[in-house]
Order: C-alpha cells, then sequence, then structure tokens
C-alpha cells in the first residue's frame, strides 16, 4: 500500500490580531465610468428639452410647475451627492483594506525573515559547538586547546550556553589522568595533557569571579568535578552553587580564600594532596566533607559555615586550622582524626557541636571558643596537650569516654576560673 506524505502548505497564515480578512472585491472599470457619464448628460439634455417644450410659455402655471421640478431636482441631486459620498467611503475603505493587507504581508515578511536569521544562528552555533566538542577528543593537545578556547568563546557570546559548555569542560577534567610520579616530569603525552587540563581550570575559574571587570562572570554556575584530577586548583573569591568535589584528587595546593558556597557542597572522599586553603569562606548550604582526606595542612580561619556541616570519618594528617570559625549550624566531627593540632580558637559554636565515635586529636586548642548549646566530646581521644582556656559554655559540656593518652579525661580547666559558664538568666 502505497502513503502518500501530505506536504504542509507554506502559505504564511493572516498575522495574528491584525484583524485583517482578505474578501474578493470589484471595482469599477474607466470604459463603464465614461458610459455612465454619457447616459447621464443625454439624460440630463432630454430632460431639459421636454421641460422647455411643455412648460416653456411663460405663464404663471408652467412657472409654478417649473418651481415644483426644481424642488424635485434639488432633491434628486442631493440624493445624487449622497450615493457619490457613500462610493467616495467605499473607496477610502477599499484603500486602507488595501494597505493594511500590505502591512500585514510585510510583517509576515519580516516574521520570516527573523525566524529565518534565527534557524541561521542556531545551526551556526550548534556547528561551533560540535567542532569545539569534537576538537577536545583529538589525540593532538593544540587542537584540544583549541577546542576548549572555542567553547569558552561561544559561552561568552550565548548566556544559554554556560551552564552546558561550564558542564562540558567539567566532564574533560573528570576524563582518567594520570599523573606523573613523584621526581619525574613524565612523558611528552602527559605533559601535553597537564597544560591542557590547567587551561580548562583558568577558563572555568575566570568566570566564576563576581568581581571579574571584563565582565565575564557567569552567575549560578553549577559545577561537577566529583573524581577529577585537579591541579594547584584555584578558586579564590569564586562564587559556586551545588558545588560537587565528591571524589575529587587535589594535586598541589587547593585554594578557596573568600569562595561563597550555596546550595550543597561536597567535597566527601575528596583528597587535598598539599595544602587546603578555605579561608574567610563561606558555606551557605548544607556541607560534606565526610571521608575526606587532608594530606597538608586544612586551614579554615575565619570559615563560616551556615548549614549542617559533616566532616565524619575525616583525616587531617596536618595541622586543622579552625580559628574564628564560626558554625552557625549543626557540626559532626564523628570519627574524625587529627594527627596533629587542631586549632578552635575564639570559634562560634551556635549549634551544639559533635566531637565523638572515636575522634582521635593529638593536640587541641578551644582557647576562648564559644559554644551556644551543649557541646558533646564523648569518646573523643585526646593526645598531647589540651586545653579549653578561657572558652564559654552556654550550656552543659559532656565528655563521657573522652581519654586523654588512653586514660580517662576531664579537663582541668573544668573547675577552674578559666572557663566561664554564661548566666542562663
Amino acid at each position: 500500500m502505497e502513503v502518500v506524505a501530505e506536504i504542509p502548505s507554506t502559505t504564511p497564515e493572516p498575522l495574528a490580531g491584525a484583524g485583517v480578512r482578505p474578501h474578493p472585491s470589484r471595482t469599477l472599470s474607466n470604459r463603464t465610468i465614461a458610459l455612465c457619464g454619457a447616459l447621464m448628460v443625454v439624460i440630463a439634455t432630454a430632460a431639459c428639452w421636454v421641460l422647455l417644450t411643455l412648460y416653456g410659455h411663460g405663464t404663471d402655471a408652467d412657472r409654478a410647475r417649473l418651481d415644483g421640478i426644481r424642488t424635485v431636482g434639488t432633491i434628486v441631486v442631493g440624493t445624487g451627492g449622497a450615493l457619490a459620498l457613500v462610493l467616495a467611503a467605499r473607496r477610502q475603505q477599499t484603500a486602507e483594506h488595501d494597505l493594511a493587507t500590505k502591512r500585514a504581508e510585510l510583517r509576515l515578511r519580516e516574521q520570516a525573515d527573523r525566524a529565518a536569521r534565527h534557524d541561521a544562528t542556531e545551526r551556526r552555533i550548534n556547528e561551533l559547538y560540535l567542532k569545539a566538542v569534537e576538537q577536545l577528543g583529538s589525540e593532538k593537545a593544540p587542537v584540544r586547546l583549541a577546542g576548549l578556547y572555542a567553547l569558552d568563546r561561544l559561552a561568552q557570546d550565548n548566556a544559554q550556553l554556560r551552564q552546558t559548555i561550564a558542564d562540558v569542560i567539567s566532564a574533560y577534567l573528570r576524563m582518567p589522568y594520570e599523573l606523573p610520579e613523584p621526581g619525574r616530569n613524565g612523558d611528552r603525552d602527559q605533559v601535553q595533557e597537564r597544560e591542557v587540563r590547567l587551561t580548562a581550570q583558568r577558563l572555568l575559574v575566570r568566570h566564576l569571579v563576581p568581581a571579574d571587570e571584563d565582565d565575564r562572570f557567569w552567575a549560578g554556575i553549577e559545577l561537577d568535578l566529583s573524581g577529577a584530577v585537579l591541579i594547584d586548583f584555584p578558586l579564590n573569591g569564586c562564587e559556586l552553587h551545588n558545588a560537587r568535589f565528591a571524589g575529587t584528587h587535589f594535586a598541589g595546593d587547593a585554594w578557596f580564600h573568600e569562595v561563597r558556597f550555596t546550595g550543597t557542597t561536597r567535597f566527601d572522599g575528596a583528597t587535598f594532596g598539599a595544602d587546603a586553603w578555605f579561608t574567610r569562606a563561606t558555606f551557605k548550604g548544607s556541607t560534606r566533607f565526610e571521608n575526606a582526606q587532608f594530606r597538608g595542612e586544612a586551614r579554615f580561619e575565619d570559615t563560616e559555615f551556615a548549614g549542617t556541616t559533616a566532616f565524619r570519618s575525616a583525616r587531617f594528617a596536618h595541622n586543622a586550622q579552625f580559628d574564628k570559625a564560626l558554625f552557625r549550624g549543626v557540626v559532626r566531627f564523628s570519627d574524625t582524626t587529627f594527627a596533629r593540632s587542631a586549632n578552635f580558637d575564639r570559634a562560634g559554636f551556635m549549634v551544639a557541636p559533635v566531637f565523638d565515635d572515636d575522634v582521635a586529636m593529638q593536640s587541641a586548642y578551644f582557647d576562648r571558643a564559644r559554644f551556644g548549646e551543649r557541646a558533646w566530646f564523648e569518646g573523643v581521644s585526646f593526645a598531647s596537650y589540651t586545653t579549653f582556656v578561657g572558652a564559654v559554655f552556654d550550656g552543659d559540656i559532656g565528655f563521657e569516654g573522652a581519654r586523654l593518652d588512653g586514660m580517662p579525661y576531664r579537663p582541668p580547666q573544668l573547675q577552674a576560673d578559666d572557663i566561664e559558664f554564661a548566666d542562663e538568666s
């Protein structure tokens, strides 16, 4: 059975709202108008001859009859004038209709031109996008670099593509990459791929800084770099929404100075190969550092955590600095290991912090810290030096099961004047 496809009509439909409905109309030809004019002259001449013949004797009766005929003629002429006005109005209406039709056709053509230009632009953008993505898959590093720069330019010129292109660049960074062994420069491919990845990092970072004078800030970008290998990653001063770094390996230092994290932030399972700097950063939503590995120093001075924060099972191989950090939500350090000092000097805990489930601290400093609610330190294993000098507690303190070098521990400062218990009144 033969199937005949119906070809859609390409005739443009009338513009919506224009109120124009073309309809057939007939106009008088020049020949018809001339014949009608000649006929009117003949009729007028015949009428004059008849009137002169019948009533041209000059009597009073003839004059009375002529006055009556003159009145009737005036009425007839007036009626003819009214008909002429009607015809003139009809011509005006026809002219206006023609003009409205032409305007509607012009608007339809303009709409068609705009649609054609839009389609051409979209096709061009798609071609550029596909070509740039194809370049990212090239075996040659210079071609991959060209693809990155092409995507960057495309996103800068087309705001609707920014999240998509940020996802593409993030996906590229999530691709497997073997770092050169320590003390070795690596082979040629590793060195070139390192440069490509550093370029991808720079392109992302420069669009995430709100204070960028070149108007290159991409607002509201979500970044998913889970499982990526990031090299000396600098995000100082950036603004991120729903940032995901779960399982990410930070090779070299990781810089997050004054970064503003909104939404959900995930660093669970991340590995920081060197120092991690989160000084004066702000976490506005839920934050997770569970099972994170800090092999260098972890710097969280003056950092604000507004939502729930979890450091469960995190490992700090070097010093952990939380001086003057502010925890506005619940913070959990369950099963966390601090191989060296944990500094919480002048830190603020608005909600009860949880240091339990075999938390291990080499040395802990909570001098002049503020605990807004009950502070849990049950089961914490302290080693070396621990102090709470000048700390302020608005609630109870729990040290059940806490130990210092294997022995049951309760800080002697709790019985000294150095600890201030806030007046509940």
